[in-house]
């Protein structure tokens, strides 16, 4: 009993514990242990930081795909009334087909994703931008939407062949060179309001998109990396060496070479943005193809380029004009991770957060886990 006593007079400070009665020091005892019982759990709990954000990510993950199946369920619901109002649909596309449903579904998301996001910084009406990155093909009624490094070679080529700028009928068969520099492309910018508008609404209207990420890889592996373009490197490459490689020398700014850990932390940064302005080929979607003001009739996937491609080809009775090789892009989910692990958890995020607005307009998943 006195040992009792000494114990709770240490624990509790309590200087007269003569008077306490052994059922009292007994559960001031249980007490005290039980605790010291639950401060070490939680302690030993909390400490462990990678475990508690791993468990949180997993279900923050279960969350989504759950959200993801009830998405799924509601957009299966409304594929037939979308298909009787938007114009891809009543033409050769059977709603059954899982072509039909996937291109009723893209075009749904991108409205639910504008009406998500209207009143905020990605409700930008592109009267102030124009439509520089338009083509448009009058005689075939055709307007594309194109977006460096998604495949803009390969349909840029189609649209020369289709606006007589080529004896080709093969559109594999055209150079870069020709595609880039020789065929010029009428497009909506120097338009009126009012011409661009009646013809947004009654040509066939479609845009090319890729994984954000992939062809962010493939645009830095292009222009900046290996092989790289000169002016690239002398516009972009060297304010970003100087800037985020520490004690670079004159000689490696100068090469404009910087590593891909470097043109992620110039993407990323707004002042470095704003200062130097962003290329096209990593600009956003949504800033060169305003799909928030754009009437888009058919949303291309790289990953399905030569199906797709074929698809609206037929869709428009063109086959008997162009044909097309499809070379497989170099850009590989290997290389994109490859890349991707010599970022930092933090860069990856931050990178997101800068291109969030495509991932949800055009559904695709992020998965930090997938990276690291």
């Amino acid at each position: 009993m006195d040992k009792f006593r000494t114990i709770c007079k240490g624990f509790f400070q309590i200087k007269n514990l003569e008077h306490v009665s052994r059922k009292a020091l007994t559960l001031i005892l249980i007490i005290a242990i039980a605790s010291a019982t639950v401060i070490y759990y939680h302690t030993d709990k909390v400490t462990d930081v990678s475990l508690h954000r791993y468990n949180m990510e997993e279900k923050i993950i279960k969350h989504r795909k759950s959200e993801h199946k009830n998405s799924e369920e509601k957009t299966s619901k409304t594929l037939e009334f979308f298909a009787e109002s938007t114009p891809i649909h009543t033409a050769t596309l059977s709603k059954a087909s899982p072509r039909a449903e996937r291109a009723t579904a893209d075009l749904k998301r991108v409205k639910d994703v504008c009406e998500k996001y209207k009143g905020t910084e990605y409700d930008e009406a592109p009267a102030n931008v124009g439509h520089w990155h338009s083509s448009v093909d009058d005689e075939h009624k055709l307007i594309y939407y194109y977006i460096p490094k998604t495949g803009c070679t390969l349909w840029k080529a189609i649209f020369g062949i289709l606006t007589n700028q080529s004896n080709e009928t093969d559109a594999a068969n055209i150079t870069p060179y020709d595609i880039h520099f020789r065929m010029k492309y009428t497009n909506l910018y120097g338009l009126t309001p009012e011409e661009r508008n009646r013809k947004l609404s009654s040509y066939f209207v479609f845009v090319v998109v890729r994984h954000p990420f992939e062809r962010l890889v493939s645009g830095y592996m292009n222009k900046l990396g290996e092989p790289g373009e000169p002016y690239f490197q002398n516009t972009y490459g060297a304010p970003i060496i100087e800037k985020y490689r520490f004690g670079a020398t004159p000689e490696e700014i100068k090469s404009g070479k910087p590593t891909f850990s470097e043109f992620i932390n110039y993407l990323t940064d707004p002042e470095m943005v704003r200062t130097y302005n962003i290329d096209s080929h990593w600009a956003q979607y949504y800033k060169l193809s305003h799909p928030c003001f754009v009437r888009f009739d058919y949303i291309v996937r790289f990953e399905h380029m030569k199906e797709d491609t074929q698809h609206i080809l037929e869709l428009k009775n063109l086959t008997n004009l162009v044909e097309f090789t499809y070379k497989e892009p170099k850009t590989s989910n290997e290389k994109l991770k490859e890349y991707m692990q010599q970022l930092t958890i933090n860069q990856i995020y931050k990178l997101y957060e800068a291109y969030k607005f495509d991932f949800e307009l055009f559904g695709y998943d992020f998965d930090i886990r997938s990276y690291i």
